[in-house]
């Protein structure tokens, strides 16, 4: 929760700060959700950057999926309605979760992976909102913001 808080605010406020409010924020975070990407996502959109650059830059920076998805085609197989979902928010943290930890007593793999997943994405949109949010209630410089 911490870090998806933190880093998801940290984008808000890049986002606030190149012109774009909360509600791009909260569209970006929910329906792109990509962390590192939604980062260059900012430079790419203020920058003028081509579709065809767009594209390649997102397929070279998340990359990983691609194995990280492979991994888990046993674990998401049978899962239903959840799956499409399941594969577009699995991050970092949450393979780690969904892969490392097992659901508590009573509770399904498959739930609990797509509670993991919910929670994660949950955590990152109001990270992002409140960072957009922040980002115009508080007058200051974000300089540097972005690489950090």
């Amino acid at each position: 929760m911490a870090g998806y808080l933190v880093l998801g605010a940290g984008f808000g406020m890049i986002m606030d700060s190149k012109g774009y409010g909360f509600i791009w924020s909260l569209l970006m975070s929910g329906l792109v959700y990509a962390g590192s990407m939604q980062y260059l996502a900012v430079d790419l959109l203020t920058g003028g950057a081509s579709l065809i650059t767009a594209a390649i830059t997102t397929l070279m920076v998340n990359a990983r999926h691609l194995f990280y998805g492979i991994s888990m085609l046993d674990r998401y197989k049978n899962t239903g309605k959840n799956k499409p979902y399941l594969i577009f928010a699995l991050t970092d943290e949450t393979y780690s979760l969904v892969t490392q930890n097992q659901p508590p007593e009573g509770m399904s793999k498959h739930t609990y992976c797509f509670l993991v997943s919910l929670v994660n994405h949950l955590y990152w949109i109001t990270g992002c909102v409140i960072g957009a949010l922040a980002g115009t209630l508080i007058p200051m410089s974000f300089e540097g913001v972005d690489f950090v």
